[in-house]
C-alpha cells in the first residue's frame, strides 16, 4: 500500500497506462472486427442486452469498495482484509441472484437463449468479488507496468486465443460469452498474485463502516454513468429488436472506443493521482488545466475526423455486415470530445469527494438521454434520433460537470478557455483537407494527421502552453529529442 503523503508518479503512470489502454483498444478492435465478420447481428444484440443486465447488477455487487480503496486517505490491512471479505460475499450472493432471475430477464425479452448466457456471464460477480481489492490496491500506488501486463494478457489469452478459437470453431455467441470470462479470470489471477491480502485479519465491521460511506455515494455515481450509458440501448432494444439492437450496439461500442482511453486513464491515473493531492489545490488546478488541454488537443480533432470519415471507419473496424450502421456512427461520433473532458470532471468529483453534485448532474443526464431517446423513437426517428439525442445530452453533461470543477477548483473562465484553445485551433487544421479534397477517405485522413502533427511540432506554445509549464520543464524535455535543430530551439526557448 501507497504511504501517506504520496506524491503521485505521472510520468511512469501515464506512460505505462496509456499504453496498456491503447493497446488494449486496438486488440479490441481487431477481435470485435473477426467476430463481427463470423457472427450475426443477432448474436451481439443478445450479448448486448445480457451485459446490460449484468453490468447494472454488478454495479451493487461492489458497493463502491473499489473507489473506496483508493481514494481513502488513511488505508490501513484492517481496511483491505475487511473489504476483501465482503466483496467476495458480495460477489457470491450476487451470482446466486443472478442465476435464479436469469429465466425472468429471458421471458422478459422473448429470448430463450439469453437465460444460460446469463447464468454464465454472472460468475463474473464471483471473479471480480474475489479481486476487486487487489486490483485496487494497485491502482492506488499506480503501479500501471503490472496493471498492464494482467491486462495485456487477460486480452491476448482470453479474446484472441480461445474467443476467436471458439468463433471459427462454430460456437457462435459462447465464443464471445467464453472469452469475457477466460479474460476475467486471467486478470483476476495476476491481480490477487501481483497484490497479496492480509486475509487472516478477517472482516471488522468498524473499518468496512469507513469504507462505506464513500463506497455508497460511489455506487450510486457509478450506477447512474453506467445507466445513463445503456439506457438509449435498452431502449432501442425494446422498440425496435435484436438486428436494430446489434447494429446500435456496435456503433456506440465504436464510439465508444476513443472515450474507453480516456476513461481508462482517468479512472486510474487521475483518480489515484488527484486523490493523492486533495489537499494540495494549487497543484490539483495545474493537473487539471493541462489534463484538459492535452485531452482538447487529442478529441476535438479526433471528433472532426471520426464524423467526416465515419463511413470509411465503419466498414474498416465493423466490416460490410454492418454497413447499416455507418449514419448512427456519424452522429455518435460527435459526442466522443464531450464525453472525454467530461471524464476529466469525474475523476475530480471522485477525488475529492464531490460525489453529491455528481449524482445530481448523472441524473441530470440520464433524464436527458432517456427522455430524448425515448420521444425520438417515439415520434419515428428511429436510431438516428436516438443517437441525436445522446450527443446532445453529452454536451448537457460536459457543461455541467465543467460548471461544478471551476466552482471547486476555483478556476477563472479564462484559463479553461485557454485549456480548450489548442484542440480547437487543431480541430480546425484537420477539417481543411477534408472540406476541400474530394480524395479516398483514408488518403484524406492521412493528410490531415500529418498536417497536424506538423502543426504540434512547428508550434511549440500550442501543443504545450507556458502558461502550464511555467518552468519550462516539459518543453526543453521534448525538444532535447527533435531531430531537427531549428525544431530544437523553437522548443527550448
Amino acid at each position: 500500500m501507497t504511504p501517506e503523503g504520496r506524491t503521485p508518479s505521472w510520468g511512469a503512470s501515464l506512460s505505462w497506462q496509456s499504453f496498456n489502454v491503447l493497446l488494449q483498444v486496438a486488440l479490441q478492435l481487431v477481435y470485435i472486427r473477426i467476430l463481427a465478420g463470423i457472427l450475426a447481428p443477432e448474436d451481439f444484440g443478445v450479448m448486448a442486452l445480457a451485459l446490460i443486465v449484468v453490468g447494472v447488477v454488478e454495479i451493487f455487487a461492489q458497493v463502491g469498495i473499489g473507489p473506496s480503496i483508493v481514494q481513502f486517505p488513511k488505508l490501513s490491512s484492517q481496511h483491505v482484509s475487511s473489504a476483501w471479505w465482503f466483496s467476495a460475499l458480495l460477489g457470491l450472493l450476487f451470482f446466486a441472484a443472478m442465476y435464479l432471475a436469469a429465466p425472468e430477464f429471458a421471458h422478459h425479452y422473448d429470448t430463450p437463449v439469453l437465460r444460460p448466457v446469463l447464468r454464465w456471464i454472472s460468475l463474473s460477480f464471483v471473479i471480480s468479488g474475489f479481486s476487486v481489492v487487489s486490483r485496487s490496491l494497485l491502482v492506488r500506488d499506480m503501479n500501471f507496468k503490472a496493471l498492464t501486463q494482467c491486462a495485456l494478457t487477460g486480452m491476448v489469452v482470453g479474446n484472441l486465443v480461445v474467443g476467436l478459437g471458439l468463433a471459427f470453431a462454430g460456437a457462435g455467441i459462447w465464443a464471445y460469452v467464453a472469452a469475457l470470462l477466460v479474460q476475467n479470470l486471467v486478470l483476476s489471477a495476476g491481480y490477487l498474485w501481483l497484490a497479496r491480502i492480509p486475509v487472516a485479519r478477517g472482516c471488522q465491521p468498524q473499518a468496512l463502516r469507513s469504507l462505506l460511506g464513500y463506497g455508497t455515494r460511489s455506487t450510486a455515481f457509478n450506477l447512474l454513468t453506467y445507466a445513463a450509458s445503456k439506457v438509449d440501448l435498452w431502449l432501442v432494444g425494446e422498440t425496435l429488436g435484436t438486428r436494430a439492437t446489434g447494429m446500435y450496439d456496435r456503433a456506440v461500442h465504436l464510439m465508444g472506443q476513443p472515450i474507453t482511453v480516456l476513461g481508462k486513464l482517468g479512472d486510474s491515473v487521475l483518480f489515484s493521482g488527484l486523490s493523492s493531492l486533495q489537499d494540495n489545490l494549487p497543484e490539483m488546478q495545474r493537473v487539471v488545466l493541462r489534463g484538459m488541454h492535452l485531452i482538447a488537443l487529442a478529441t476535438l480533432p479526433l471528433t472532426v475526423a471520426l464524423v467526416w470519415q465515419a463511413e470509411g471507419v465503419t466498414w474498416l473496424f465493423l466490416g460490410p455486415q454492418f454497413d447499416e450502421s455507418a449514419p448512427l456512427v456519424q452522429v455518435l461520433f460527435a459526442a466522443v470530445a464531450f464525453r472525454a473532458l467530461t471524464k476529466l470532471g469525474d475523476a475530480n468529483m471522485r477525488a475529492l469527494d464531490g460525489l453529491a453534485a455528481g449524482i445530481a448532474i448523472k441524473v441530470a443526464f440520464l433524464v436527458a438521454i432517456a427522455a430524448g431517446v425515448w420521444w425520438n423513437l417515439d415520434q419515428g426517428h428511429g436510431a438516428v434520433g436516438a443517437a441525436r439525442a445522446v450527443v446532445l445530452a453529452s454536451v448537457l453533461q460536459w457543461l455541467l460537470t465543467t460548471v461544478w470543477m471551476s466552482v471547486r477548483l476555483k478556476l477563472k473562465p479564462f484559463p479553461l478557455a485557454h485549456a480548450l484553445r489548442g484542440g480547437l485551433v487543431l480541430a480546425a487544421v484537420v477539417a481543411v483537407p477534408m472540406a476541400v479534397l474530394s480524395w479516398v477517405w483514408w488518403a484524406e485522413s492521412a493528410l490531415s494527421a500529418g498536417l497536424a502533427i506538423a502543426v504540434l511540432v512547428w508550434f511549440p506554445n500550442l501543443s504545450l502552453p507556458q502558461a502550464l509549464d511555467r518552468q519550462g520543464d516539459l518543453r526543453r524535455l521534448v525538444g532535447a529529442k527533435l531531430p531537427a535543430s531549428g525544431l530544437r530551439r523553437r522548443w527550448m526557448h
